[in-house]
């Protein structure tokens, strides 16, 4: 055997081959080699050349090493029964430490053993130690309050309940990312005051300090046979100067009067450790107290200022210690990879709930898209920091010390080689160089955005006048210097801002952001065509965000989004009331590509449903403000990319359209969710046979042709299929469907249509109903078609024809399609179809038009959208029982593309009906962006109007 144990540790470099030597030697004293085994000698030879501590806890187990040894080949959890059966026995103090010492000490050697030969990955291994840790402070927690019970009893609020003690882990153990032989960051809690109901009475702040003091100890203290965790409790309220224990109220008051930036942080990874305080508590804990502290509900970009104070801080106390070479706090080290991804969850963790948790490695991948890490960018960065992990795991395993640095010593230069799989320390060097220069690429990109260029000569002047309050003088003067337009104006606008009441109000963190600020739209927007509107509408955004400053920050600390928002404020009066109704917008001028958003019903509607995902099914108010947001932001990228005319109009339309039904169907699940918890589902009875009943939404008007615009009314029908007998639902407070319906469609409208700061969603028309407003607001689909069949008139199958189903049963959708195709192939009075046409026509220009010799009106001038659209509708409606492929489509362009090829209507004549058509909706977009009325100068588009007005002739006149 001695020969086997010489050969194997000839082999390892010459640096290890004495330490190995003395450890033979050592076990050979103290328990002999008769027990080793040959195929035992090559692997404890290399667990003994990497760690002294793994070397140490093997000879203090020699026994139960050599019984074990075979099982660590296979995964193994804590075994946290003989841990609960320790706790609760009558063992002394002194027993339960050094029973928990040695478990701690066995668990820690399985976990390296099978990290240093690679039968563990890294994130085997984080979990492994997190959940050793979980398990220590649960049986530590168990034993202490079994201690104190005879004495103390439990602590009981004033409704009788008991009060239970929380342990908050945060930092790497509240994230699950436990390095080898990290302390762990502690906070302990109880969540209401309350007193003992024991031999001895005592106050809840009194007996919880009492019991988390006896837990550390049997943790933290060091005895002969080690600890098991070293813990820190300084993170607590107050830090060292605060109580060991607080309550939840304490904490809140804590968190929202004197919590700072840096805490933030911390608490992203803040996680319920040990005993388990029920859900309830831990529910209130995290979703009252701490989510609303860390995540705001808007995008708070004043998260990089203060990280790169915190980062200045961090520099210096490098400098300072000579940390140069610790792998946590150095530049590129593990704290700069954290700080990337922490400052992205507190930027947009508050509005995207996807991004919240304590896990480096699951919210990294979240990250990628065009709003934080591009897809390579995020793999490096992954890359590096599990690299950096790992080597810290083995630099700690060494000797079970709380370091971060590399080691000096050539011998435990030569153990990290070895543990980490690399030839030499020079190798190992060069790989930890090269990914710590990602880290350190990565975290400048995002710290230090946008900074180079802050010390330009006029930005320099413009900030001090700016600060002095300068007068319309010297604003004048400066911008003269700088060849701006409309000078005496845009000096006016800048005295007049500054002098506002709510500029004056702005506490010092909005001032010195705004000092920031102004500069960079003042060069911008004399930059622009049109300077003065540049910077009047910018600030009409600014004013709305002032006391929301986190803004400003966003935009500071984006100097491509800022430049992006003064160039549309420049061009659009439109974009700028939509993002100063709705400040959240900012967010989508970070995305490059939103100058060409593209989008089709189905990215929408999985975009959508996947925002929805991290919200609870019961909670409507925050489904429905989910989608608001969204809709917002949707419509504000149709109308930025359409402005800059990278989207054809008939492709604005669609996507303003597709975003609308998405809408509805998303908003009908709500309202259908909320209803049927508390009524059931919807249901009827048909020869013996009980059916679900459906809801469909009937979109008519623009929303039916795919042609909506900005601030476009949805016209909407509603329809549902319940008939037979027993229509009543099936919950337990049953209600007859047609009540059901009708709560339904009322809860549905108010989501809609209610007033928010940004707006309400929709503007709702249901007067095309049956009946119009006299009808019942949701109809059956049999009471629809007996209408069609016995009181429609051609105006409402002019209507239908430009309708389809939008959102709702898919059942209740084909039922309408079937009933749509039938009236208008078999009910339109074809006999009186043209004067009824024209005589409607010409009644809507004699109301609606605004054309004169100045001016002509985009949609009811002659020759106009109003001509086409009715003109389209004559020829589909009069052509529908000859040629039924005509009513296929809802829209005007494809119906046109239907009856050019039904022989209606001359090829020519449709592709410059359909050309007029898309010019004048181009024009009619770009009017309502720029929050003009849809007229155009007379001398328009004559050539498109006379060729209108000859098609309309020869159909019509």
């Amino acid at each position: 055997m001695e020969n086997r144990i010489a050969s194997v540790t000839d082999a390892l470099v010459q640096e290890l081959q004495p330490p190995v030597r003395r450890w033979f030697e050592r076990l050979n004293d103290q328990h002999g080699l008769s027990d080793l085994r040959a195929e035992q000698v090559e692997p404890l030879v290399r667990l003994v050349a990497c760690s002294e501590f793994g070397a140490n806890v093997v000879l203090q187990n020699w026994g139960w090493f050599v019984d074990n040894m075979a099982s660590f080949k296979e995964f193994s959890d804590v075994d946290k029964a003989q841990l609960a059966s320790l706790a609760d026995s009558d063992a002394a103090v002194d027993e339960v430490k050094s029973g928990l010492r040695r478990t701690r000490n066995r668990a820690l050697l399985r976990i390296l053993w099978r990290e240093i030969f690679s039968l563990a990955d890294l994130d085997e291994t984080l979990k492994q130690l997190s959940d050793l840790a979980d398990a220590m402070l649960d049986a530590a927690t168990r034993c202490a309050t079994r201690m104190l019970e005879p004495r103390y009893g439990q602590v009981r609020n004033d409704s009788g309940k008991t009060v239970p003690l929380l342990i908050l882990g945060m930092g790497k153990l509240g994230g699950h990312e436990l390095n080898f032989s990290s302390d762990i960051d502690l906070i302990f809690l109880y969540s209401d005051e309350g007193e003992t109901d024991g031999a001895r009475t005592v106050s809840a702040q009194e007996y919880f300090g009492r019991l988390s003091r006896l837990v550390i100890a049997l943790i933290d203290e060091v005895t002969v046979d080690g600890f098991v965790f070293r813990i820190d409790t300084r993170l607590r309220p107050f830090g060292e100067s605060g109580p060991p224990v607080v309550s939840f109220a304490a904490l809140e008051s804590y968190l929202l009067q004197h919590g700072r930036d840096w805490e933030r942080y911390a608490y992203i990874k803040a996680r319920v450790v040990g005993p388990d305080p029920g859900t309830e508590v831990r529910n209130e804990l995290n979703n009252n107290l701490i989510a609303p502290f860390v995540y705001r509900r808007y995008l708070d970009y004043g998260v990089f200022e203060s990280l790169r104070e915190m980062h200045a801080m961090i520099a210096a106390e490098v400098r300072r210690r000579e940390l140069v070479d610790n792998v946590k706090l150095g530049p590129g080290g593990i704290r700069e990879a954290e700080f990337i991804v922490q400052s992205f969850q507190l930027v947009r963790g508050g509005s995207e709930v996807a991004l919240q948790g304590p896990q480096f490695q699951t919210v990294l991948p979240k990250l990628v898209g065009s709003r934080g890490l591009s897809a390579d960018r995020a793999s490096r960065l992954r890359e590096a920091y599990r690299f950096l992990r790992r080597l810290e795991n083995f630099i700690q395993a060494i000797r079970d010390y709380q370091t971060h640095d590399l080691p000096q010593d050539a011998t435990d230069r030569a153990r990290l080689c070895l543990a980490m799989g690399y030839v030499d320390w020079h190798a190992l060097r060069a790989d930890l160089a090269r990914h710590r220069e990602v880290i350190s690429q990565e975290f400048e990109r995002v710290a230090f955005r946008d900074q180079s260029d802050a010390a330009a000569p006029l930005r320099e002047q413009l900030e001090r006048a700016w600060e002095a309050n300068a007068s319309e003088e010297r604003w004048c003067e400066l911008l003269r210097a700088a060849n701006a337009e409309d000078v005496a104006d845009i000096a006016a606008t800048l005295v007049s801002f500054a002098n506002a009441a709510s500029t004056k109000q702005i506490d010092a963190i909005a001032a010195n952001r705004l000092q920031r600020f102004m500069p960079e739209l003042i060069v911008d927007s004399i930059e622009t065509d049109a300077p003065l509107s540049a910077l009047t509408r910018t600030l009409s955004v600014v004013e709305r965000i002032l006391r929301r400053s986190a803004y400003l920050a966003l935009l500071n600390e984006n100097r491509s989004a800022m430049t992006r928002l003064v160039d549309l404020c420049s061009r659009s009066q439109y974009i700028a009331d939509q993002i100063a109704r709705s400040p959240v917008l900012l967010d989508e001028l970070l995305d490059p590509r939103i100058h060409s958003a593209v989008v089709t019903k189905a990215e929408l509607s999985a975009d959508l449903g996947q925002r929805l995902a991290g919200l609870a099914a019961a909670d409507s108010e925050a489904q429905m403000h989910a989608i608001v947001q969204y809709q917002r932001a949707m419509m504000f990228r149709i109308a930025v990319a359409d402005f800059h005319g990278s989207l054809p109009i008939m492709k604005v339309s669609d996507g303003l359209t597709w975003l609308a039904e998405t809408v509805l169907d998303e908003a009908l699940s709500v309202a259908w969710r909320d209803l049927t918890a508390r009524h059931g589902e919807p249901c009827f009875l048909v020869d013996g046979v009980t059916h679900k009943a459906g809801l469909g939404i009937i979109g008519y008007g623009k929303l039916g042709g795919l042609e909506l615009s900005y601030g476009s009314d949805l016209d909407i029908v509603f329809l549902h299929d319940s008939h037979g007998e027993s229509r009543m639902t099936d919950g337990d407070k049953p209600l007859d469907n047609t009540m059901f319906f009708a709560r339904l469609i009322k809860r549905l409208v108010l989501f809609l249509t209610t007033q928010t700061g940004s707006g309400q969603l929709y503007e709702i028309d249901t007067r095309l109903r049956p009946d119009g407003q006299k009808g019942l607001l949701v109809t059956s689909t049999g009471a629809f078609e007996r209408y069609q069949v016995d009181n429609a008139w051609t105006w409402e199958h002019q209507a239908l024809l430009r309708a389809r189903a939008v959102a709702g049963s898919e059942v209740v959708a084909e039922e309408f399609e079937r009933i749509r195709r039938e009236t208008l192939i078999e009910r339109v009075k074809r006999d009186a179809l043209r004067d009824d046409v024209i005589s409607m026509r010409q009644r809507m220009r004699k109301e609606l038009d605004r054309s004169n010799a100045r001016q002509f009106d985009l949609k009811n001038g002659a020759g106009g959208i109003g001509d086409i659209e009715f003109l389209v509708q004559y020829l589909v409606l009069s052509q529908a029982k000859a040629h039924p492929d005509v009513i296929v489509y809802s829209d005007n362009i494809r119906q046109i593309d239907a009856l050019v090829a039904a022989g209606c209507l001359a090829p020519g004549d449709g592709d410059r009906l359909q050309d007029c058509y898309r010019s004048y909706r181009l024009r009619q977009h770009h009017l309502v962006l720029d929050d003009q009325p849809p007229l155009a100068g007379a001398e328009e588009f004559r050539k498109e109007r006379e060729f209108v007005a000859s098609v309309w002739s020869h159909w019509l006149d």
